[in-house]
């Protein structure tokens, strides 16, 4: 008999709606049917619920972005044999301005009121971290009601929760930790970016530092980490969703800057600033009235992301290297975003995804992007190292002679003043040979300039073989060779051109004529004097008379000026 009844209540009970049965002593009941009636008017009073009619719902949904005030009804059983203390959990009470809980018994009769208001000076002691907590307790094989009055300035989102005591304290330990842990791996790059930028100045990287701290601001209060973790609540940590607000701002900032839109795509550019205009304007009426802003914020974050989202294939299209990269991170976000606003929107039933989707999105966008920038970064280094490069071989063919690859006179006058400086403070010793061709305007005259220049360029391949690391060797004017001898006295300078002489001498080419040819070299050497002379001109006039003797001396020889 007694099963029977059991069974005929509960017919009974299933008629005027869901009803969530408690089967065991540990339970954590996290997916349920609710029921749910939206109040427009705002007047609907706990006197009136009986001629109300709920729509059936599930009990993590969202009804919609203009959607103020709103009743909520869950029916509860308790079909085991112990008495049931169970913990009503709406994990979303930080967000709401008050919510009115009632519980009925079955006849209808009042038996407890409450009233949490997150907005209020009471707040920290009426909730529970993020989450206001209802208590109730059920008889065996009894039935209540329970009626909440909930209202919110936007975005009318709810998440209830039934726990026995354990899985209660279970879920309000761990039940931030993912926004937790999404916070700040942002923050982290946020911070990383933004040391870049200190260190290197370049924009872009601060521009998306403010963007990735814009977004944590937000994701902070949205999905509860504020409220749980520092019982902060009402209007000043709502003022929060301002980071959303200037996310697009940054972001189109840093767009701007990392793909130089300015200068390379006026559209484009005009398009970012439509998009930053869009964005203030919706901060800047915040300020006045936040309540209306929030509402529009649906509209102005959807045409950033969709303007973003034409720009970036319209740079792809026009072949921006880069772009590739941003375009991925960028339609992660997309999709990730529309699915959460049409959740937030009411029109996507409520999961993990639609409910963190756009938390998931920006962290797959600020990997992605972290590596846009870094690999950004690598390519200005690379630009950099060429120009350097290219510098370097500007400066390398300005001080060389094109023909033989000697440095030419111009370098020479250069860098002998640094050698003598050096020979000065070292106190060491310092020579110089002036080397000739014997009788090369004959062998342009008689083989051609063509070989005259093989000849040349013969000579200076072996003049380069002999010298030694310190040496330097150059190409002084014509067929005229000066080599710069540090750490040479005049004896062993004299030694070394005797070699080169020698070298010289037994050299053989083959001529236009396909005949051996051999020419020879006149050398002349000097000593500069470290200790009294400013510069090596003195010095190289004494090489060169040198030379002069031994071009009169016949030619094919050394001779030494002191």
């Amino acid at each position: 008999m007694r099963l029977l009844i059991l069974l005929l209540s509960l017919f009974s009970l299933s008629l005027a709606g869901p009803i969530v049965n408690i089967e065991s002593d540990r339970f954590s009941i996290t997916n349920f049917e609710l029921g749910y009636f939206v109040d427009s008017s705002d007047e609907i009073k706990f006197e009136d619920i009986k001629s109300i009619k709920f729509e059936k719902g599930p009990n993590q949904d969202s009804l919609g972005v203009k959607v103020k005030s709103a009743w909520i009804k869950i029916k509860l059983f308790n079909s085991t044999k112990q008495k049931q203390t169970l913990f009503l959990h709406q994990d979303l009470a930080y967000k709401f301005t008050s919510l009115e809980y009632f519980e009925v018994d079955s006849s209808d009769k009042l038996l407890n009121t409450q009233i949490i208001v997150p907005y209020g000076p009471l707040a920290k002691e009426q909730l529970n971290g993020a989450d206001a907590i209802f208590t109730i307790l059920l008889n065996p094989n009894e039935y209540k009601t329970i009626y909440i009055h909930q209202k919110t300035p936007a975005y009318h989102i709810y998440n209830f929760l039934i726990y026995s005591q354990k899985e209660s304290v279970r879920y309000l330990i761990y039940e931030k930790v993912d926004a937790v842990l999404i916070s700040g791996l942002l923050v982290a790059l946020a911070l990383y970016n933004f040391l870049i930028f200190l260190s290197s100045r370049y924009r872009e990287y601060l521009y998306y530092s403010l963007y990735l701290l814009s977004s944590t601001l937000w994701i902070f209060y949205v999905y509860g980490s504020l409220a749980h973790y520092f019982q902060i609540y009402g209007d000043y940590p709502a003022r929060f969703n301002f980071g959303i607000m200037l996310a697009p701002v940054f972001l189109a900032l840093f767009i701007q800057t990392i793909f130089k839109i300015e200068e390379k795509y006026k559209f484009e550019h005009k398009l970012l600033f439509s998009i930053i205009g869009v964005s203030l304007a919706n901060f800047l009426y915040g300020l006045l009235d936040f309540t209306s802003a929030l509402e529009i914020l649906s509209l102005s974050l959807s045409y950033a992301l969709i303007i973003f989202m034409w720009i970036s294939i319209s740079l792809y299209l026009k072949g921006d290297k880069l772009i590739k990269i941003f375009l991925i991170a960028h339609t992660f976000y997309l999709s990730f975003s529309v699915y959460a606003l049409l959740y937030y929107i009411g029109f996507v039933s409520s999961n993990y995804i639609s409910s963190h989707g756009t938390s998931i999105g920006l962290i797959i966008e600020a990997l992605l992007l972290s590596y846009l920038v870094a690999y950004k970064f690598k390519l200005m280094e690379e630009e950099k190292e060429e120009q350097k490069l290219k510098q370097i071989e500007l400066k390398l063919l300005a001080s060389t002679d094109p023909m033989t690859k000697l440095y030419n006179r111009r370098y020479f006058t250069e860098i002998s003043q640094e050698v003598l400086y050096i020979s000065k403070r070292e106190s060491k010793d310092l020579s110089i040979l002036m080397i000739d061709i014997d009788r090369f305007k004959r062998v342009n005259d008689t083989f051609g300039h063509q070989f005259g220049d093989e000849v040349l360029i013969n000579l200076s391949r072996l003049l380069l073989d002999s010298q030694r690391k310190s040496d330097i060797v150059c190409r002084y004017g014509g067929e005229e060779f000066v080599i710069l001898l540090p750490n040479t006295a005049l004896q062993d300078a004299t030694n070394l051109a005797e070699k080169l002489r020698k070298a010289v001498e037994s050299l053989t080419l083959i001529s236009p004529k396909n005949e051996d040819f051999n020419f020879t070299v006149s050398i002349g050497v000097a000593q500069i004097d470290v200790e009294n002379e400013q510069n090596i001109e003195l010095a190289l006039k004494r090489a060169d008379d040198a030379l002069y003797e031994a071009k009169n001396s016949g030619r094919n020889r050394v001779s030494t000026k002191e």
